[in-house]
């Protein structure tokens, strides 16, 4: 199988190296010209509990992208799907999926204007990954991963996709009720997230803190009464044992948008939060802490552009 990974970050690069230690003809794609030089130069390095891999997985800029892609795994920004889409397009034929594990809600509905509905899937990445450095990333943690079709199909191609990242020893399954799983995440998002950044602290740090604990219970079931009030039957408690998970297991992990508050790039908060809200307050359920998160957030964003 021939793929590309658009965005290849943290997230990226760790799924990207699963499937090519199953084989697959992986290219890892990136306008990160720094660290697609350090990558073809030396390797792409994951370090994990395991140990230490490196991996000669070829990287490279969108427009330097050659042939067709039998899957396309995308992990860039949620507001990047377009503009990533589209640098790749000559790249995506009649027969290429997209799988797209990117957080937030709403990401299905962008790739569906770039392939058919039946060749895009969705997932969820329930594996912490940290980028270090050019050509280097590191992932201290242990998750699994769940995809499907997100508008319906056989399970032929979630299957074989999913059979490959588990013996590229990242776990994956496949689950056609994924919509529940991809709110679910986005859920968990919505309240670990923004208390990252905004406190500037890792997820241990509110371990034994009980107004950052009732924070995220909060907003966890805000998040869970606006999916079922969409129809979308989520369960509260797995979401708050992940937390609980985040905030012991993952303790030191820096959490997405904490990492972009910090280096100055916008964040996904608008399709994390934004979304849940919007979401929520039509069909009569209001998510007033989970909005309030939001606010401080979109603040930050705002800074950047006023600085350019």
């Amino acid at each position: 199988m021939r793929v590309l990974v658009v965005g290849a970050g943290a997230m990226g690069c760790l799924y990207g190296a699963a499937l090519h230690r199953a084989g697959c003809v992986v290219t890892l794609v990136d306008v990160n010209a720094e660290h697609i030089a350090a990558i073809n130069a030396r390797g792409l390095e994951l370090e994990r509990r395991s140990g230490t891999e490196l991996l000669p997985i070829p990287a490279c800029q969108p427009g330097e992208v050659s042939g067709t892609a039998d899957l396309v795994l995308l992990f860039t920004k949620t507001f990047h799907t377009a503009s990533a889409l589209s640098g790749i397009q000559h790249a995506i034929g009649p027969e290429t999926y997209v799988l797209t594990l990117q957080n937030g809600l709403g990401n299905a509905e962008a790739i569906a204007g770039f392939v058919p509905r039946e060749r895009v899937m969705v997932g969820v990445s329930m594996l912490p990954s940290d980028y270090v450095g050019p050509g280097r990333v590191r992932s201290h943690g242990d998750g699994g991963t769940k995809l499907y079709h997100a508008f319906g199909g056989d399970g032929a191609m979630p299957g074989k996709v999913a059979a490959l990242l588990s013996e590229g020893d990242l776990p994956a399954t496949t689950d056609p009720a994924v919509l529940e799983v991809v709110w679910s995440k986005a859920i968990f998002n919505a309240a670990m997230n923004p208390l990252c950044a905004l406190t500037r602290r890792t997820p241990g740090f509110f371990f034994a803190k009980p107004v950052a604990r009732d924070t995220i219970r909060t907003v966890v079931e805000e998040g869970v009464a606006a999916a079922r009030a969409n129809g979308v039957m989520v369960n509260a408690e797995p979401i708050h044992a992940l937390t609980l998970v985040s905030m012991t297991d993952h303790a030191n992990h820096e959490a997405s948008m904490l990492q972009d508050v910090k280096h100055g790039r916008p964040t996904e908060v608008d399709a994390i939060n934004g979304a849940i809200v919007r979401a929520g307050e039509p069909a009569g359920s209001p998510c007033p802490v989970t909005k309030t998160l939001w606010r401080p957030i979109k603040l930050e964003d705002a800074k950047l552009l006023e600085t350019g």
